[in-house]
């Protein structure tokens, strides 16, 4: 479709010698950032569906948030990461704040797990002190709830991610008790929900954003969001895979745990008589039955297709037990007379908690949904049984575009040789327009794509050892300052066990991903040259801006593993209708998720490197050059080691120059607001 014409607005903020560029010394006003511009303003003018890629460079939020608050709408922007919407808040509001020409407000809104419940805090203070085994952690969490605005965790850097203290104090739907709760008004919640109501522009990300799709598919009156006219989407690519989570149904091991644990906690605090200390320990007891039942009929690790044998004999007999035991809950909490609000309001939640757990694993259990596929996966000593949509596009077309006409979907990895034809169909975008603006940095002076064809099979028995053997010397060459992608944690141990000491002896810092945060690993990164080794979460929503990253390594074609009991369903159903899953689905689905960690090199005009995939399938499979569409057509590209250690060898004699003043590439300000 023609471009459309950039308004007279967009211009004066965008274009050359507009407010941006005369306000920020060193700001260069970007061709692809308002052709970009121009089309996301169209689309909410018009009300409707955008497809936009924008390569690497593009300046993209800006290019949505200018026209989003100039259209008058009350408009969401999903990011795919909550570091994203934290960006966006903090870095490119500010930015914008006193260059517009009319006055705007913004919010930020996530998860509500993501906050502290002031309740839920108050409470566990109490019972630890009654304890006697108050920490240090918890004195520090106090004089931090004491001086926050936002009672948010990401103000906590130093909280590990799986933080037991986090999940006892933080605010939960289950446990969450709305205006009965002595706290409602000083609520982070509650003040987060208003201000949410009140903005022009809400930041939420997709785990959020699609919470709200799937509860207003199962009660239309509920919501986590407040009403909005438009909703632009950045990271688009994560869409289906975040919707297939929420438009499908999971109970584990450890949500019978947590509401058993919460049970007996509101009986601790006298909200339910003696029966709710009973009734949590039966079902504590009945779920490790049930769970014990299905456990050894479940092939190893990982997720797994299942079927009707898994819910033979005894696992059916436990399934029943817990079910009475849940329905026995229920109605014990609905009818406990209360003598406050508050306990009230924690029996209410109890009581739907059980009456939500009966009807999931009933969904489970039944199997009577056949647009869903049904898996189980165990992790660590969680066991989870899940239900999950073979297809989310008719979902989307659905209870997305059948309430929100204006919805614009971008990120620098939608097409495959130019084609939006994998994400329309996948998404039910059909009817969206669409639009391509390339990536402002010059491939061809930036960056060596080094491909080998000496390399063993991925299948090879001794690909690992040779893709540790190929990475050593680019590592060298290059002087550290390398990321290593692997698609597998497998691969990861093996290749770092055999690399790890030979980059100590180099004087070379290794890091692994799981040692620390990801905020805390990438700030190490940038201190002084290092390795950084990870799998999936570090191949998108990374960056690394300058001579601190100057290879990136990728150790094969990131293809999902073919067991995998839902890409089985998806590339089975498009077979049915005659059509080849391998090469519709499978072929696209790597493609993008290899743009995405190619991405993870240059991130500015200045960024010069090598990217290196060791996959000899890339060059001798037919589908390889397919895989291959999906990055920069213009990166030069060779099979020899040498070539691509000169190259490293270059750029790590040369240094480069510090980046400019004012652009919207250079690495957002840090995250951190105190010390935890």
């Amino acid at each position: 479709m023609p471009t459309p014409t950039p308004s007279a607005g967009l211009l004066e903020i965008l274009g050359p010698g507009g407010t941006l560029a005369a306000a920020l010394p060193g700001w260069e006003p970007r061709p692809q950032q308002l052709e970009m511009a121009a089309s996301v303003e169209a689309a909410l003018r018009q009300r409707r569906p955008l497809l936009v890629e924008a390569g690497t460079g593009t300046g993209k939020t800006l290019a949505y948030l200018v026209p989003a608050v100039l259209s008058g709408l009350k408009v969401v922007i999903s990011t795919g990461t909550k570091n994203l919407q934290e960006q966006i808040l903090r870095k490119d509001v500010p930015l914008l704040a006193g260059q517009l020409p009319v006055a705007f407000t913004v919010a930020s809104l996530k998860g509500i797990s993501n906050y502290l419940c002031r309740r839920r805090f108050r409470d566990h203070v109490a019972m630890q002190r009654a304890l006697g085994e108050e920490d240090a952690a918890l004195e520090r969490l106090a004089a931090w709830a004491d001086v926050s605005e936002r009672g948010d965790r990401t103000e906590l850097p130093d909280l590990p991610d799986d933080s037991p203290l986090w999940r006892e104090v933080s605010a939960t739907a289950e446990t969450r008790i709305g205006p009965r709760c002595p706290h409602f008004n000083e609520c982070f919640v509650t003040r987060a929900r208003r201000a949410a109501l009140a903005a022009d522009v809400l930041i939420v990300n997709h785990h959020l954003f699609f919470a709200d799709l799937a509860l207003r598919e199962r009660w239309p009156s509920a919501q986590l969001l407040p009403a909005y006219e438009a909703v632009i989407f950045d990271e688009a690519h994560q869409i289906e895979d975040v919707a297939t989570d929420y438009f499908g149904v999971t109970f584990s091991s450890l949500r019978v745990q947590r509401l058993a644990h919460d049970v007996e906690q509101a009986a601790a605090m006298s909200h339910l008589d003696h029966r709710g200390t009973y009734q949590a320990r039966h079902l504590d007891i009945l779920g490790d039955d049930l769970f014990a039942a299905l456990r050894p009929r479940l092939a190893g690790s990982g997720r797994t297709a299942v079927g009707d044998d898994l819910w033979a004999g005894e696992a059916t007999r436990a399934w029943r037990a817990l079910d009475t035991a849940l329905e026995e809950l229920e109605a014990l909490c609905a009818a406990m007379p209360t003598d406050t609000t508050e306990a009230a309001e924690r029996c209410a939640g109890l009581a739907r908690r059980a009456r939500s757990a009966r009807d999931d694993l009933a969904l489970l259990a039944d199997r009577t949904d056949h647009g869903k596929v049904y898996w189980a996966e165990t992790r660590g000593r969680t066991l989870i049984l899940g239900a999950s949509p073979v297809d989310v596009a008719e979902a989307l077309r659905e209870q997305l575009l059948g309430t929100v006409e204006a919805a614009v979907f971008t990120s620098a990895t939608l097409t495959m040789g130019g084609s939006f034809d994998y994400v329309r169909g996948r998404l039910g975008l059909e009817s969206a327009a669409e639009a391509r603006v390339d990536s402002p940095f010059d491939y061809r002076e930036q960056a060596l794509l080094y491909l080998p064809r000496d390399l063993p099979e991925p299948s090879d028995a001794g690909f690992g050892r040779a893709v540790a053997e190929r990475m050593a010397p680019l590592v060298e060459a290059a002087g550290g300052r390398a990321f290593l992608l692997f698609t597998s944690h497998r691969q990861l141990q093996l290749v770092s066990a055999l690399l790890a000491p030979r980059f100590a002896a180099m004087g070379l810092p290794v890091l692994l991903q799981g040692q620390a945060p990801r905020p805390l690993l990438l700030e190490r990164f940038r201190e002084r040259p290092s390795v950084l080794m990870a799998t999936g979460s570090f191949w998108e929503g990374v960056d690394v801006v300058g001579e601190a990253l100057s290879l990136v390594v990728i150790d094969k074609l990131p293809f999902a593993p073919p067991d995998d009991p839902l890409l089985a369903a998806r590339a089975r159903r498009i077979e049915e209708a005659g059509g080849s899953g391998f090469a519709e689905y499978q072929v696209p689905q790597a493609a993008l998720a290899l743009a995405q960690g190619f991405g993870r090199l240059i991130r500015h005009r200045q960024d010069r490197g090598v990217v290196a995939i060791l996959d000899r399938r890339a060059t001798t499979r037919g589908y390889g050059q397919q895989v291959l569409s999906a990055l920069p057509a213009d990166c030069p590209r060779t099979a020899d080691l040498d070539e691509a250690c000169r190259f490293l060898r270059a750029l790590a004699g040369a240094g480069r120059p510090a980046l400019p003043p004012g652009d919207d590439d250079a690495p957002p300000p840090a995250l951190d607001s105190g010390g935890w």
